[in-house]
């Protein structure tokens, strides 16, 4: 930097040297020396403008390139962590129609048409507000803003503001919120999270009891 900072600083006093004898000549009289001299001291000032800005742009240029560097590489690192972690999703584009059965793992978003069976295994099935499926679906979790025509089978049932579910609902706990609609049968089927104890109810032997009460009201008679 010193070495850039000393060459520069010759140039310029070469140029200053210039202009003075550019001066000269035309205190003298001599308007064509003046002239010549003024010029080519004009073109060695462009010059060391210009070299001096590419050099400073190649010195800025790649400390900025290496501290960028840090950042973007965390930023990939990161999304692809996101990604990873993140669970699968399949979705059924918006004006799309399928006609068949879907097994998939994971959630899944419909947005189009469907006619067949939906099948989700450790996901959601969300039939979205243009969505509309024709079918039986099948998942731990449904969720409807859209028009459904079949059997729903799911732990959780989900209807929301313009959901529509006309067929069977078969699931351990339903909500429907203010708009949407069901027409159908519902089927509520028990929790599996629930223990045996839980789901076994003692009864006391109230016939004994009673007896045992007269036995001793005789008694003490």
């Amino acid at each position: 930097m010193a070495k850039h900072r000393f060459s520069d600083n010759i140039f310029l006093s070469c140029i200053w040297i210039m202009w003075s004898i550019a001066l000269g000549f035309y205190l003298a009289g001599n308007l064509l020396s003046c002239a010549v001299t003024a010029i080519l001291s004009f073109l060695a000032l462009i010059f060391c403008f210009i070299h001096m800005r590419s050099r400073l742009k190649t010195m800025f240029g790649k400390k900025t390139e290496t501290v960028a560097a840090e950042p973007v590489s965390q930023a990939v690192d990161d999304k692809k962590n996101t990604n990873a972690e993140a669970r699968r999703c399949t979705i059924v584009a918006k004006s799309s129609v399928f006609k068949g059965d879907i097994d998939v793992e994971g959630d899944i978003q419909i947005w189009g048409k469907v006619i067949g069976n939906i099948r989700v295994k450790e996901g959601a099935i969300r039939i979205m507000h243009a969505g509309r499926v024709e079918g039986e679906l099948s998942a731990p979790e449904i969720i409807i803003d859209g028009d459904v025509e079949g059997t729903c089978c799911a732990a959780t049932l989900d209807i929301l503001e313009h959901g529509e579910l006309r067929g069977i609902s078969r699931c351990g706990s339903m909500s429907i919120k203010r708009g949407g609609l069901f027409l159908g049968q519902s089927e509520q089927i028990e929790n599996k999270a629930k223990s045996a104890s839980e789901r076994v109810v003692p009864i006391k032997d109230t016939n004994n009891d009673k007896s045992k009460d007269k036995a001793t009201v005789k008694t003490s008679v």
